[in-house]
């Protein structure tokens, strides 16, 4: 709290420091003519007490109390005797200028100083309370023996009258060179600032300490003050509470002080006086005063991307604003801040815990997310990135703010910025396809690219997909950590729909080591949009940290095509294979149409191993999307190993499957490639296939019917009718084969028979290849069909159609007639009986 009253806190000059005065005051001042004319109270000589026994006197200052004022002065005592010389035989006073005569006293420290030893020197300091006498000018010290011969048994031994042109207050500029805790110090007012904070008026005076010591200057027991032209006086805090006094030997160190003041205090030819009391005599004594530079109303803002030191309990942390970006996002202006840490000092650092804020020019203050600062601990050297945040208004200046490091309020320490940062108005880079960008965090530096961005159906809607590279381009290997996703895209956040998904395992990166990530979220297929921004945050300690954010605006959904006939190769670690089409056609119905395709995936692998579980759609030239079922075998595939997987839907029959392509990619779920037989949540690496449909044509004989991987090949067929049963009979001489180049998946394909008589009536058989009709060469097959009719039927023909029949839809094969044979019954035999 400011005092405006003069009490006991004026402090004046000092020639000493309490703990240990000087032999002398001296000035160490820059030259110029302005400090020519300095006074210093080494130029009134000495006084001689007896021979080659001398005293000068060194230092005067008086201090203000309500009990009346204390003049201190300090006398230097030199003794090049063979003899020690008592303090008792010798005394001294002080008369005002009022004319008062007081004896001086010893402070407490100097009591026990009873003798002047034989060829030394020794300094002494007195105190006399003066009553309401300000003034060190005109004032007299008189230096007194005892003399028993003499009527008043006293004798004077000389005087030190102080000139008018004497000051006791250190000119500015000049330092002054003290002794504090047994080293010498060199002490310097350095700075004087006028600063304004939620409405009030600081002063902030920075005080220079350089140790010419061997030891640390491990603290100061002074008690500062700020005092005004008019008499007011203020006592000043150390700015940094957290942080000890620390002043390394060799080392010039600067310490703050603040006070506040009344916003209409005049800040001309103020002092900054340091003090200390005497506990044993219950006074405060003076110190030291020196005036202060010309006030300056510096806001303390760091340049743009400046280093600022700040110091955490003696350590000196080196901060630094990386980098600062904006994007707008509804009526906020989404601020990323990026810091640099790195700890000077030779001691673990635990960063306080800061209130950080932006503030505005407007006067308003906005909250930070500061979780990244939380618990910090900083090794000696130790260098760290820390990613902050921030949603600042957009009716605020965008292009004037600061961010303020506040440390929490301590008792009643005054609450003032630890530091303050420009933030440099920058847009946030517009992430373009393919091209790397540098990003420095915590875990290392990293080159990242935004390799692709892909826009595909799923289920009822959309799933974006982004390809994201980083690439360590530190000189060590760097641990990644468990990374989570925020996506948004334009104004709405798909975050809650997000999943990350790698393609193997790897956690490490080595030195320009890179590793593909991709970021997959879930999006209304009639939402429109052309902004994206993700951010990926480290979820592997106990706070959320930002590890990289990337934003884009300029999409570009590429969905790489492959040409009819040409291959597909999947590049997946550990799942490479070449996909290309085998075939493609049409089972058609009356009710809907079915689209059917077969690729052949052949292994790439240089070892046994699992092909990926792909994910299908087909598309019609005017953007209608069609999910495709998938089946293939989810058994493990050798070195060039070849498997066949069917792909399919159902389609409306307006739709011309002519002019269909079909979307592929690996499936993934719960951020990896899915397992063979498992369900996808999504699919990257997307390709577009141009097909070839083909429509199979129906062959007029069964001597060859391709139903893949299976061939039937019909060398006979002949039915019969046997008298007087209604059953007809047929005989089919086969053969089967099956290619077995290929696996495949469950076989869903039904082989149909139908027999068409002579009636021109249709009986159908669905038959099972393997089972029903088993496999090898010159097999025969027979069945049999039942109607009332056929006991009338003696002979003729029958048609025998074989369908391929797929999810419901059949297509003809093929088609032939084979001769139809009247059997008769066996002759009824007549069996006699003899009478």
């Amino acid at each position: 709290m400011h005092k405006p009253l003069k009490t006991y806190a004026v402090v004046l000059l000092s020639a000493m420091m309490l703990s240990q005065p000087l032999a002398n005051s001296i000035y160490a001042a820059p030259t110029s003519a302005s400090t020519a004319a300095v006074f210093t109270l080494d130029k009134l000589g000495s006084i001689a007490l007896k021979n080659n026994v001398n005293v000068k006197l060194i230092d005067m200052d008086i201090l203000e109390q309500p009990s009346g004022n204390i003049l201190i002065y300090t006398l230097s005592y030199s003794n090049s005797s063979t003899n020690s010389v008592a303090h008792v035989d010798y005394f001294s006073r002080v008369t005002t200028t009022g004319g008062t005569v007081i004896q001086g006293k010893p402070v407490t420290r100097d009591v026990t100083k009873k003798n002047i030893p034989s060829m030394s020197s020794q300094i002494v300091t007195y105190y006399v309370n003066i009553g309401e006498s300000t003034k060190l000018n005109g004032t007299k010290v008189t230096l007194l023996k005892w003399d028993f011969s003499s009527q008043d048994y006293q004798k004077k031994l000389g005087e030190f009258a102080i000139p008018a042109s004497y000051s006791v207050v250190v000119p500015q500029g000049q330092s002054k060179k003290l002794t504090l805790d047994n080293l010498q110090v060199d002490i310097k007012a350095e700075s004087m600032q006028r600063l304004k904070r939620n409405g009030k008026v600081y002063m902030r005076v920075g005080v220079s300490y350089t140790n010419l010591g061997k030891k640390v200057l491990s603290n100061s027991t002074y008690i500062a003050y700020l005092r005004s032209a008019g008499g007011s006086v203020f006592e000043l805090k150390q700015e940094d509470a957290s942080s000890s006094f620390d002043v390394q030997s060799q080392e010039k160190k600067t310490i703050y002080y603040l006070t506040e003041v009344p916003s209409y205090m005049k800040t001309e030819h103020m002092i900054l006086q340091f003090a200390q009391e005497d506990e044993a005599l219950k006074i405060m004594l003076p110190v030291k005063s020196f005036k202060l530079p010309s006030v300056t109303t510096s806001d303390f803002a760091v340049a743009n991307y400046a280093v600022k030191k700040i110091s955490i309990k003696n350590n000196t942390v080196e901060t630094q604003l990386k980098s600062a970006s904006v994007y707008s996002e509804n009526d906020f202006a989404k601020w990323n801040l990026q810091f640099r840490l790195k700890n000077l000092g030779n001691k673990p650092v635990t960063l306080p815990a800061y209130e950080l804020t932006v503030k505005a020019a407007e006067g308003l203050s906005i909250p930070v997310d500061s979780k990244a600062l939380a618990n910090v601990i900083l090794k000696p050297l130790e260098e760290k990135i820390v990613s902050l945040s921030a949603d600042v208004p957009l009716t605020l200046n965008q292009g004037t703010l600061k961010l303020e490091w506040t440390e929490p309020a301590v008792d009643d320490k005054i609450v003032f910025p630890t530091a303050l940062y420009n933030i440099p108005y920058a847009l946030e880079y517009n992430n373009l396809m393919g091209q790397e960008y540098m990003v420095e965090n915590r875990y290392g530096k990293f080159m990242v690219k935004l390799g692709s961005y892909q826009r595909l159906p799923w289920d009822d809607g959309d799933q974006i997909v982004t390809n994201i590279s980083i690439r360590n381009t530190g000189l060590t290997s760097v641990q990644l950590p468990s990374l989570k996703a925020i996506v948004k895209a334009g104004m709405s956040d798909l975050s809650s729909t997000a999943q990350i998904v790698t393609t193997n395992s790897q956690t490490s990166l080595a030195p320009n080591e890179a590793k593909e990530i991709f970021v997959i979220a879930k999006v209304s297929y009639s939402y429109s949009f052309n902004q994206l921004k993700i951010v990926l945050q480290d979820t592997s300690g106990d706070e959320v940290t930002k590890f990289l954010s990337m934003y884009s605006n300029s999409l570009n959904n590429v969905i790489h095509t492959i040409a009819a006939g040409e291959s597909h190769h999947m590049n997946s670690l550990g799942k490479k294979a070449e996909v290309r089409e085998r075939r493609t056609t049409t089972y058609n119905s009356n009710k809907s149409n079915l689209i059917y395709t077969e690729l052949e995936m052949i292994s790439e692998e240089p070892r046994q191993s699992k092909q990926a579980q792909l994910v299908a759609y087909y598309k019609t030239p005017d953007n209608q999307f069609f999910n495709a079922m998938v089946s293939q075998s989810t058994t493990p595939t050798s070195p060039n190993g070849k498997k066949l997987v069917t792909i399919w839907s159902k389609l409306p029959q307006g739709v011309d499957t002519s002019q269909l392509v079909l979307y592929i990619g690996e499936g993934v779920a719960d951020g990896k490639l899915t397992d063979l037989g498992g369900t996808s949540t999504g699919f990257i690496n997307s390709v577009k296939l141009a097909l070839t449909p083909k429509a199979v044509i129906s062959q007029n004989n069964l001597i060859s019917v391709d139903l893949f991987p299976y061939n039937l090949s019909v060398a006979n067929a002949v039915g019969y009718i046997t008298e007087e049963r209604d059953t007809l009979d047929i005989a089919v001489n086969y053969s089967l084969s099956e290619q077995e180049d290929f696996e495949a998946g469950a076989y869903e394909h039904k082989l149909v028979l139908e027999l068409i008589d002579p009636y021109g009536q249709s009986m159908e058989k669905t038959l099972v290849m393997g089972t029903d009709l088993p496999m090898g060469k010159n097999k025969s097959y027979t069945t049999s069909f039942n109607s009332n009719l056929y006991n009338k039927l003696r002979g003729g023909s029958f048609r025998i159609n074989l369908y391929d029949e797929f999810q419901g839809h059949r297509m003809l094969l093929g088609s032939q007639s084979y001769p139809l044979n009247y059997v008769l019954s066996e002759p009824r035999t007549t069996k006699n009986i003899d009478n």
